[in-house]
């Protein structure tokens, strides 16, 4: 017969997202011994080898992944039936787990604190990441709330667009191009371009509505050191008008006039098919008003 404990589960989910003793220790709040040991223990109980160690690296097993799939699916009821009666007992508290793209550094936090401000017994969590690790959180139902850029349109989410989210040309305020009025998109493909990495929101949108295909080797994987390297004049780059308002007002940066930019989309609110928690019902409606 196969005994675990909550705890044992707790610290395999912990170790195997996290791909570390150490991170899992500090996330549980507990010694790294003794996540160690209820790893231990859970291979004992199991009669199987659960992870993996090979250097740094710490993967599942087989079966470990198996026992993966059903933590997450565990720990993730346990963790919304605790949140469901927090929030039965007090609607105006309760946990949000909020995910967002990096392009929404430039206003999310300052509509979190005003949300704050209204509901001050809530607790959120806050993740920043790329397209990729976002659109797995999804797929894990590890996030009540995303806010991201262009939604996939081979999952099942319920989006809702709130924000138009420009994206714009942006080049070094003595570079040659911005002599010209109108640059076409073929004047363009002969520059040095930075891009963002392959399967991001930015990359897809421009590459779908403009028809470039990025041939330059250099990709980076924030707004911030894009932002950067334009500046330090190693090429033209592509971000969301919101996350440059000041580099463009103190004239670090200047925004290229190319055909077929600014490119206008928006953001979105996005989570998956089920039942949203009450303070996150009211997060997207106050984030949806907010714009």
């Amino acid at each position: 017969m196969i005994n675990y404990t909550l705890k044992q589960l707790y610290s395999f989910e912990a170790v195997i997202r996290l791909s570390s003793f150490t991170k899992a220790s500090k996330e549980l709040n507990i010694t790294q011994p003794a996540v160690y040991m209820q790893i231990q223990q859970l291979q004992k109980n199991i009669g199987s080898d659960l992870v993996n160690i090979k250097g740094k690296s710490i993967y599942p097993t087989f079966i470990g992944n198996k026992l993966y799939q059903t933590c997450l699916e565990v720990i993730n009821k346990l963790e919304q039936t605790k949140s469901d009666i927090e929030q039965t007992l007090d609607p105006d508290s309760g946990h949000l787990q909020i995910v967002v793209a990096t392009t929404t550094n430039s206003f999310i936090s300052h509509v979190l604190a005003k949300f704050k401000q209204q509901y001050p017994k809530m607790t959120f969590h806050l993740e920043v990441t790329n397209r990729k690790l976002l659109l797995e959180k999804l797929s894990n139902n590890e996030t009540d709330l995303v806010v991201m850029g262009e939604p996939p349109s081979d999952m099942p989410l319920i989006t809702q667009p709130f924000m138009e989210n420009p994206l714009i040309a942006i080049a070094h305020p003595k570079h040659p191009l911005l002599a010209n009025n109108h640059n076409t998109i073929k004047t363009l493909m002969r520059e040095t371009l930075i891009t963002r990495e392959q399967g991001s929101g930015t990359r897809i949108t421009i590459e779908r509505i403009t028809g470039m295909q990025f041939n330059s080797n250099i990709e980076i994987n924030s707004n911030e050191a894009t932002i950067k390297a334009v500046q330090a004049g190693l090429g033209i780059g592509f971000v969301s008008k919101h996350t440059v308002k000041l580099e463009l007002q103190s004239g670090v940066i200047k925004q290229l006039n190319v055909e077929k930019f600014p490119i206008t989309r928006h953001w979105h609110v996005v989570h998956n098919n089920n039942k949203l928690s009450p303070i996150a019902k009211r997060f997207k409606a106050f984030i949806i008003a907010s714009s």
